[in-house]
């Protein structure tokens, strides 16, 4: 094995902020050492800094908080415009969220790999992204040697578009058909005529998804009307004031919700979460209110539910739920179609299936247990470092 220097070590780092892959020996941990009890996940994800939507942190650091899950990799799904400023782009400049996950990597004492996928969407449903630059390969790449490489199928979660997913499909399907346990889907909607927010992020990479025989579990943004009801049986969206959500966090944590939130530009990105989260700027964070999506998906994935303690609502692991009051969650099997306008149309199926639908009892009341539950996970996330 080549031996570690000094030398080699600065260039090592170099090529990982380049976006290059690592030599396999420094990549990741060989799979005998994992611990077989969690669940090898990859979570692509469309995280900016600034934020385009800060759902995306809370997502992250949910998953972070669930000792369930052995985060093998995060993919950064940006799109250009979003990364460029008006008249180009969307609104203001942004970069790929490396500086979240490094913070957050650096307060629980963990490594978090991370790279960019392709930042323009897919051409045709059978594109494998070939051609994008070398940058852009990187969070491909990341993903098909996590899945390479584990010796368990891995969950794969997307809060984004679907194009870093597609692409490896069109470049490995083997593989991905061996080796993804699901793919937790926060896309789409249930029906109507409008294109959901993340479809539309990448139609034909939503396409390809659908019609590629993965197993989907398929937690819609969208209902028939909108993705901002509460109520519906099939919602996954929900609604929580910033007070609530954030509420007596750890000191580090919470510094790390304010630089992404305030989209402070500070470079000294550590030392930036022992200074922030106080005074002014996080009163000012805290009267925020935020819009949720994914939540149900990253807990499900995990296999906990929503009970009723004698603390409050929490995410309790299934096994220990017994006696509990539940907010009841389910998975409906169903088929499913995509039409080349990357709609779906989907009918309950009587029998098992690889796709499923989000179910959960209706009612507005979910959004104030599920902010409860959540702000709870997150009080309680273990931190390696005391900043």
């Amino acid at each position: 094995m080549k031996k570690i220097t000094r030398r080699n070590a600065l260039k090592t780092m170099a090529a990982l902020a380049a976006g290059a892959s690592l030599p396999r020996h420094l990549t990741a941990a060989p799979a005998e050492a994992r611990d077989d009890r969690r669940i090898p996940l990859v979570h692509i994800t469309d995280l900016y800094h600034p934020p385009q939507d800060p759902d995306d942190h809370l997502d992250l650091a949910t998953i972070v908080a669930l000792p369930e899950y052995d985060l093998r990799g995060v993919v950064l799904d940006v799109t250009k415009k979003f990364l460029v400023p008006k008249p180009e782009g969307w609104d203001i400049a942004r970069d790929p969220g490396y500086v979240p996950v490094a913070q957050l990597a650096h307060l629980t004492g963990r490594a978090i790999p991370a790279a960019m996928g392709p930042i323009a969407p897919l051409a045709h449903p059978g594109d494998a992204a070939l051609d994008r630059p070398q940058a852009e390969q990187a969070g491909i790449g990341l993903l098909l040697d996590v899945l390479e490489r584990s010796d368990r199928p891995v969950a794969v979660s997307v809060v984004g578009s679907v194009r870093v997913l597609a692409a490896a499909f069109n470049r490995a399907p083997a593989l991905l058909r061996a080796k993804v346990r699901a793919v937790l889907l926060n896309a789409g909607a249930t029906g109507g005529t409008k294109r959901e927010w993340n479809v539309g992020l990448d139609p034909a990479a939503y396409l390809a998804l659908w019609r590629s025989g993965l197993p989907i579990d398929w937690y819609p943004c969208a209902t028939n009307r909108s993705a901002f009801e509460q109520a519906p049986e099939r919602g996954t969206y929900w609604k929580a004031g910033q007070a609530e959500l954030l509420r007596d966090l750890p000191a580090g944590l919470r510094a790390w919700f304010c630089y992404a939130f305030t989209g402070t530009q500070r470079g000294d990105i550590i030392h930036a979460l022992a200074e922030s989260g106080r005074g002014a700027e996080w009163e000012q964070v805290l009267a925020g209110d935020r819009n949720m999506w994914s939540t149900a998906s990253l807990v499900m994935g995990a296999g906990r539910v929503l009970a009723r303690t004698a603390q409050g609502w929490r995410f309790v692991p299934a096994a220990s739920a017994a006696g509990l009051e539940l907010w009841p969650f389910r998975f409906d099997p169903i088929r499913a179609t995509v039409d080349d306008d990357a709609r779906v149309t989907w009918q309950p199926s009587a029998e098992a299936s690889p796709l499923r639908l989000f179910g959960r009892k209706p009612g507005t009341g979910y959004g104030l247990a599920m902010a409860e539950a959540l702000n709870a996970l997150l009080r309680a996330m273990p931190l390696g470092t005391k900043s």
